[in-house]
């Protein structure tokens, strides 16, 4: 695997780094541990030399801690990446400007490969306009972000700067180190989530759909090489460096987006859960619950975006559908709406079963082509994910089934 320098700087969302190195190690990566003055006041470098199994670099020239000193072009030339998680507004401050008086600031100068930077800071901080305009300058020099997430922070208060999921930032590590592969060139787009269809300004019809599929499809598809845009459908997931996202609460909404984007796409996932239905009428503000015992509420179709799309497709585009049913004969109709649809793919997954239905983390689903129905096991979501793009990619450049 890769070789990753972790840099960790000074906030209180240090001890998260921990868990980034451990996943970085799952994952079959060497880890060294660079740390700022700052954050061996959160966690002890003994922590990470432990998990990681080498010294912790902290200054060029060793310190009384017993730690060798490393020498930051011996650094730079070894790495594939270099990750600063959590990065807080004076390091990312600090890379901006291109200081160079410790050994992290050294080290960024001199590193040639990608460099994926975490911000974890306050909200107030992380939206003063000094830090938005570092935050620019560090995009506009290629380096990467993951993150910040909105939530609870240390403070109390709620809002960005969270640092993202180790998890997440673990995922974007290994989108950055992908190699060009089977989608390089390539343009997929996936739509995610369930749309919510207004009966008043409080008040919706829609479903459960959360959005882990297509945003595991879209993950798939980015360390595959491809250009990513998502159209998100109400999804409450972080969002990943490198793919473009598109919000689309309602079901006209999410079939503009679709189109406007269609045209210029490889490959389409419609795994969104886009509502058949939608009130005929919008009500302005809230409707009163006390002017009526029963609510009617009078439904209108959706349009049918797949079929739409399917219809003006040109040679050489894969469309993959999606098929949530219930019970045994879920596959058949699924099969049916396939050829009625006229797409390459469909994907069934049976919503019977709770532990692979809405918002689960596994799945188990069955991949309906034109040559028959691959079943595959219940595996994580982000696994089958991959078997899907697999099977669409299979189909590039053939005919349109």
């Amino acid at each position: 695997m890769s070789t990753v320098l972790l840099g960790v700087s000074g906030g209180i969302a240090a001890y998260k780094a921990v868990d980034v190195l451990r996943l970085l190690q799952r994952d079959g990566h060497d880890t060294t541990v660079i740390m700022t003055r700052s954050a061996r006041r959160f966690v002890g470098p003994a922590t990470f030399a432990g998990l990681s199994g080498r010294p912790v670099g902290g200054s060029a020239f060793g310190g009384d801690d017993g730690n060798p000193g490393y020498d930051h072009l011996d650094l730079a030339r070894s790495a594939d990446l270099l990750l600063v998680a959590p990065a807080t507004a004076n390091t990312i401050a600090r890379l901006a400007a291109g200081f160079a008086d410790d050994l992290l600031g050294s080290t960024f100068l001199a590193f040639e490969g990608p460099v994926l930077v975490a911000p974890a800071m306050n909200t107030s901080m992380f939206e003063h306009p000094a830090t938005v305009a570092n935050v620019a300058v560090l995009r506009e020099r290629g380096v990467l972000m993951v993150g910040p997430d909105r939530g609870l922070l240390a403070d109390g208060a709620v809002g960005a700067g969270r640092l993202a999921t180790p998890e997440a930032i673990v995922a974007a590590v290994t989108a950055a180190l992908a190699p060009a592969g089977a989608l390089a060139g390539r343009r997929v787009l996936v739509t995610a989530g369930g749309t919510r269809e207004p009966i008043d300004s409080v008040r919706y019809v829609g479903n459960r759909s959360s959005g882990k599929m297509g945003w595991a499809i879209a993950g798939a598809a980015r360390r595959l090489g491809a250009a990513v845009t998502v159209v998100s459908a109400n999804v409450a997931l972080p969002r990943s460096e490198g793919i473009t996202y598109i919000d689309a609460p309602t079901a006209a909404e999410l079939a503009d987006a679709v189109r406007d984007e269609f045209a210029s796409a490889d490959v389409l996932f419609m795994a969104a859960a886009v509502a058949d239905y939608r009130p005929r009428q919008r009500t302005d503000g809230k409707l009163d619950k006390s002017a009526a015992d029963e609510l009617s509420v009078a439904l209108e179709r959706t349009e049918d975006v797949l079929g739409a799309v399917a219809a003006d497709r040109r040679p050489g585009q894969v469309l993959v559908g999606f098929a949530a049913e219930h019970g045994p004969a879920g596959v058949e109709r699924a099969a049916e709406k396939r050829r009625r649809k006229h797409v390459d793919l469909i994907v069934h997954n049976d919503i019977s079963d709770s532990s692979i239905g809405f918002g689960a983390d596994q799945n188990r689903v069955s991949i309906i082509g034109e040559h028959g129905v691959d079943e595959l096991p219940t595996m994580p979501k982000d696994a089958c994910a991959a078997r899907i793009v697999d099977a669409a990619v299979a189909l590039l450049d053939e005919p349109a089934g």
